[in-house]
């Protein structure tokens, strides 16, 4: 199948290109991107399934000084998103590596990474649609990076002290706090995301810290409409959006 290529615009100064039938970035990205925004720290900081490269180019733009490492499965998503840092100027910056995060001992030294963001794969796998092209499958489905394996992943990378960031569905929030804690990773900080106030959790957003000690921080939850009907943007989700306009030129 043939993808053809659109460019997505964040704001006037970062051009995202993805494939127009392929994966695109939504609002998740965004969260994740503020959620973590200033929490990375100066050192080298990886993204686990980078996709076309959304998270540390929103990361990079929003001014985070540490240089990100994108690690993607998908050999043409990686060429995309090598193509993506370096249309945007961040070539120096954000480098691509092709790879599986579950041979992550091949990827990267040990301790080497002060942090990690990723938006994993979070849906079962076999679950949903089975028709789904087959690289929306990997993206979407854990079969290809379960919470374990992503949580062996980022404790394999991270510093003591390093911090993990990630989006991920409530309804699966056990089996991934089991993981982290598993693997020395500690849960810190919990924001769920809604529809509206007084809906069921649609996303959460999770920080942990490798080695940290026990203590979890629960945010107001993140409403992204103002009622049921879903017609109008919340205040909380505007101000997110208004946070990328910061980094215009």
């Amino acid at each position: 199948m043939e993808y053809g290529l659109v460019e997505t615009v964040v704001n006037g100064g970062l051009t995202i290109k993805e494939y127009r039938r392929g994966i695109r970035f939504g609002t998740d990205a965004l969260l994740l991107a503020h959620f973590a925004s200033g929490r990375l720290g100066n050192g080298l900081c990886a993204d686990f399934g980078t996709g076309s490269g959304v998270l540390p180019l929103l990361l990079s733009a929003a001014g985070c000084r540490c240089n990100f490492l994108a690690v993607e499965l998908q050999e043409k998503y990686a060429a995309l998103a090598r193509e993506n840092a370096l249309a945007n100027g961040f070539g120096e910056k954000i480098s691509v590596l092709w790879g599986d995060l579950r041979e992550y001992r091949t990827l990267f030294p040990a301790g080497s990474l002060q942090g990690v963001v990723s938006n994993p794969p979070y849906l079962p796998a076999g679950s949903g649609k089975q028709n789904l092209a087959e690289e929306k499958r990997m993206a979407w489905h854990d079969d290809t990076l379960s919470a374990e394996a992503l949580a062996e992943a980022a404790a394999w990378g991270l510093s003591t002290g390093g911090k993990f960031f990630c989006v991920y569905l409530p309804s699966r929030m056990a089996g991934l706090m089991n993981a982290l804690k598993k693997n020395r990773l500690e849960p810190k900080r919990l924001q769920l995301v809604v529809p509206a106030h007084g809906e069921s959790p649609s996303l959460l957003l999770l920080e942990a810290r490798k080695d940290g000690a026990e203590g979890l921080e629960i945010l107001p939850e993140l409403p992204l409409y103002t009622d049921a009907t879903r017609k109008a943007e919340s205040p909380q989700l505007l101000r997110i959006k208004n946070f990328y306009q910061l980094f215009e030129e």
